[in-house]
């Protein structure tokens, strides 16, 4: 029994061992999160964490380098860091777990040391909906609570492969993991059709519900009020008005604020996009150029 236990514990130090080296730390506006590298120079992370414009990446070797944020997968609250030369290789990707397996959740603690817990998977199933208009298809729920050094990290199998990556979300005391599979190909589509500046119009929203007769025939139930406008913004040379409300952004559908954020990334700085706006129960089109959002001090 002994000698049986002496093997289990070699295999999942073994594992923390080459997995962990594909976990960094993410310094950036709030406090330090791990991240995960599933690419040449790409890393995942909670996009709660990560700002808009750049973070440190600190590797397990101890160095330090600059990352540029290239965006959002909005669905996942999923964030893409870019490090040239980052040198660190991917965390290759396991089969998908039954309820029941066992899993190591790898992190980061505060100091940057790696932390890792032997687990189980409690949950596979989904969708899970995370906006009106937003779901994940598919979400692992293991069996603890979130920990702040493991958010951001991975779930991996006994060989070190990704399973998921680890939020810092929770139901019912299980916290919600990422599969690798989903995670890492709406990653991949944040890198390609990202980019590293933040688009700007210079507005404040909020979701609204809108009355069947202002939605001039659309099947669409919400959509953002406009709250507040920047002074000689984009939005206010465009003629934008306090109480209007978009229904739209260049013919896709907008209902909650972050989909907006998420419409302004990549190459939409200095180009004229058409917002679909209601005054009062009438519908108009207001051409907007995009500028870019300014950094923070």
């Amino acid at each position: 029994m002994s000698q049986l236990f002496s093997q289990l514990s070699n295999d999942i130090a073994a594992a923390v061992d080459r997995a962990s080296a594909s976990v960094v730390q993410i310094h950036g506006h709030r406090r330090p999160i791990a991240g995960v590298v599933f690419a040449d120079d790409l890393v995942a992370a909670p996009a709660r964490a990560l700002g808009d414009d750049t973070v440190t990446v600190r590797t397990a070797s101890g160095g330090t380098q600059e990352g540029a944020v290239l965006g959002h997968a909005l669905s996942m609250g999923l964030g893409v860091v870019r490090v040239q030369g980052l040198g660190v290789t991917p965390l290759a990707v396991g089969d998908e777990p039954k309820v029941g397996h066992l899993a190591i959740a790898i992190g980061r603690t505060w100091s940057g040391g790696v932390m890792a817990t032997v687990t189980n998977v409690a949950v596979v199933g989904g969708p899970l909906r995370t906006g009106r208009a937003s779901q994940i298809e598919r979400v692992i729920r293991i069996a603890q609570s979130p920990h702040g050094a493991l958010s951001g990290g991975a779930l991996v199998d006994g060989e070190g492969r990704a399973l998921g990556l680890i939020t810092g979300s929770e139901i019912r005391g299980t916290t919600i993991v990422l599969p690798a599979a989903l995670a890492w190909a709406a990653a991949q589509g944040v890198a390609a059709h990202g980019g590293t500046r933040q688009g700007f119009v210079g507005i404040g929203t909020t979701t609204v519900e809108l009355p069947a007769r202002q939605r001039e025939g659309r099947e669409q139930a919400y959509g953002l009020l406009v709250t507040g406008i920047v002074a000689d913004s984009p939005a206010d040379a465009a003629g934008l008005l306090v109480g209007d409300v978009i229904v739209s952004f260049d013919g896709q559908a907008v209902e909650e604020p972050q989909a907006l954020v998420t419409l302004l990334r990549g190459d939409r700085v200095g180009k004229a996009v058409t917002l679909t706006v209601l005054r009062g129960v009438k519908s108009q089109e207001v051409a907007v150029t995009v500028g870019e959002r300014p950094r923070r001090g």
